[in-house]
């Protein structure tokens, strides 16, 4: 490296929350251990998004900044309309966090990153992107009902397009969906790798083998909006319950709609038996549920490549999912179904629940997909990318050597 000191500011579409003495914390993925995967290329990281001030750290919150990281606090705004009310101080934060020098990676397609794109783009400076969900499908007309929603699909379709094709390194989510419709230039450096995080106590200790019906399903997700698919899990389970099917479902996460999901269960007849844990504190405590759990259902109607599907896969969990984003490049045909149907989820539910062969060569099957996800063999992958990100950066007059 040639003792150049090089700072990267990664933008994202998170929320984080921080106290008075700037303090970050997520309840995510986008932890500090997340974050120290950039530093194996770069001295500095700088995280940029949008964060809230807080008196207390609610349970589940976990430190983002660290040793080498650090967080620049976007002033909050919710949706593409609040982003527009707020579109002069988000970009002023912007322009004044993220200095010409640094390197630029920006995550899509969410609106922080396109606009930092934008900006980058205007300043005739160089950037990186990671696309990790389709705007396609995320404004889709069963994802988001607004009456400017085709107008968001489409505007924010063509500028992850655009973007992708400016940029000057590329990394996917997924291997094959999300390359097909947000192609790179055939010069540029492009990547499909997972930005999921499977350590070796992610794993399980083998495939499992089924001898009775797969009765507790799980399903790990925000209750944020209507995305991971919560309300057709529990409308289906309650139609397979009504057929005499003893099934129970466990949902991880919190968020904005859990007292609706959890009216829709008692209004449905199934509230005894749909459990809601709330946001757990650490990924250990999601394993264990993983662990306790027969299958896992993913029923979203949009995706990148979830990392909670690798995750169960991982423990060697049988799997079903919708036929969106990634989750084809994971699970076999058999188990997918469409986004939003819950007589689909209720039928590939009960086919896969109550036959125990099917049940253990699909856990097999998880199980050693899910070893191609680990990190001591992505890690090489996003390596790869992060230098290529930093040769393109240009070595200007704002750079440090020691």
């Amino acid at each position: 490296m040639g003792g150049l000191i090089l700072r990267v500011s990664i933008v994202l579409e998170q929320r984080f929350i921080h106290t008075a003495d700037g303090a970050t914390f997520d309840d995510a993925h986008a932890t500090y251990a997340h974050w120290q995967r950039y530093l194996s290329t770069f001295e500095e990281v700088q995280v940029v998004g949008r964060s809230q001030l807080v008196q207390e750290v609610p349970p589940g919150y976990r430190r983002v900044d660290g040793p080498g990281v650090t967080v620049l606090p976007v002033p909050f705004y919710q949706g593409p309309l609040g982003l527009l009310r707020r579109w002069p101080q988000v970009s002023r934060a912007l322009l004044r966090g993220i200095e010409p020098q640094d390197a630029v990676i920006v995550r899509l397609a969410g609106l922080l990153g396109h606009l930092a794109g934008s900006l980058r783009f205007w300043q005739r400076q160089p950037f990186a992107v990671e696309v990790v969900n389709d705007p396609y499908e995320v404004y889709g007309p069963g994802s988001m009902h607004h009456p400017l929603r085709p107008v968001f699909q489409q505007g924010l379709t063509a500028l992850t397009r655009w973007q992708c094709r400016k940029a000057v390194a590329v990394q996917y989510v997924t291997r094959q969906a999300l390359q097909r419709r947000y192609p790179a230039r055939s010069e540029q450096a492009a990547y499909g790798v997972s930005d999921v995080h499977l350590p070796p106590a992610a794993f399980g200790s083998g495939p499992r083998f089924y001898t009775r019906p797969a009765r507790l399903a799980v399903l790990v997700g925000r209750l944020e909006q209507l995305h991971k698919g919560a309300d057709v899990a529990i409308a289906a389970l309650a139609h397979l319950r009504a057929r005499g099917h003893d099934l129970r479902l466990r949902i991880v996460g919190d968020g904005l709609l859990r007292p609706d999901l959890e009216r829709q269960a008692q209004q449905a007849g199934v509230g005894s038996f749909v459990e809601f844990t709330g946001q757990r504190s650490t990924p250990a405590e999601v394993r264990q549920d993983l662990r306790e759990a027969d299958l896992f259902l993913m029923p979203s109607r949009h995706e990148g490549l979830p990392r909670a599907l690798v995750e169960a896969m991982a423990q060697g969990l049988p799997a079903i999912g919708s036929e969106v984003g990634g989750i084809p490049e994971l699970l076999d045909a058999a188990h997918l179904v469409k986004p939003g149907h819950v007589d689909d989820l209720a039928r590939a539910w009960q086919a896969l629940a109550l036959d125990p062969g099917t049940l253990s060569r699909a856990s097999a099957r998880n199980y050693h997909l899910a070893q191609t996800y680990a990190d001591d063999v992505l890690d090489a992958q996003r390596t790869a990318f992060q230098r290529a990100v930093r040769a393109a950066t240009p070595r200007g007059p704002g750079s440090v050597r020691q």
